[in-house]
């Protein structure tokens, strides 16, 4: 879980996520905060469930859902409900407020989730 101790309320941005898209259930909290072990940003994916989608999901953090303004944060391989993806050191994630889950083989965007 991110560390929230020491960082400003009002700039933490997280998102509860219960949507359908495409034939898929997507449902959680995604939160950009900082790791307590010390890695720094992260994107912390908690209790978060995809059912009935059989694609491969890749991640972005970006800018009002744009991928071309975007960070490339890796593949959703993870078993566990909970996970989180590292931000790239010394990365300002202040213009950032979406997270796009895009389908690898048709590189079509399949949820925008806001922060």
């Amino acid at each position: 879980m991110p560390d929230m101790s020491g960082q400003d309320p009002s700039e933490i941005k997280m998102a509860t996520v219960d949507e359908e898209e495409k034939g898929a259930t997507f449902s959680g909290t995604v939160i950009l905060g900082i790791d307590v072990e010390g890695a720094g940003e992260v994107l912390f994916f908690r209790d978060f469930l995809i059912e009935d989608y059989k694609g491969e999901l890749t991640a972005y953090l970006a800018t009002d859902g744009n991928i071309t303004k975007s960070i490339d944060l890796g593949e959703l391989k993870h078993k566990s409900s909970s996970f989180k993806l590292p931000i790239p050191l010394g990365t300002d994630t202040s213009p950032y407020n979406t997270v796009v889950l895009r389908d690898e083989k048709s590189k079509k965007k399949v949820v925008t989730i806001k922060l």
